[in-house]
């Protein structure tokens, strides 16, 4: 169930939201509008992976698209490491 609560309410019942939050998303509203989310902590997580993992598509896409593997990318990446440590 999803908890719409407005900056002022939040602040008197922070305790209370973060235990509502455990069960789903708390809306904080500034001047009745959506401002910002309180998420349970898992749902968090899934979407900072989902995030992640969609930029990691688009990054294999737009390296397919100049015709650089993924590989070929850790190599020359991993080489250019070694070569600033070992130049310092």
């Amino acid at each position: 169930m999803t908890v719409r609560v407005s900056i002022a309410e939040a602040r008197g019942s922070f305790s209370k939201l973060l235990r509502h939050a455990r069960e789903g998303p708390v809306i904080i509203t500034r001047r009745g509008k959506p401002d910002a989310v309180i998420l349970p902590f898992g749902e968090y997580e899934r979407l900072r992976r989902q995030r992640g993992y969609s930029n990691m598509v688009r990054l294999s896409r737009e390296l397919a698209g100049v015709g650089v593997t993924a590989t070929e990318l850790d190599e020359a990446s991993r080489k250019e490491l070694d070569e600033r440590l070992w130049s310092s």
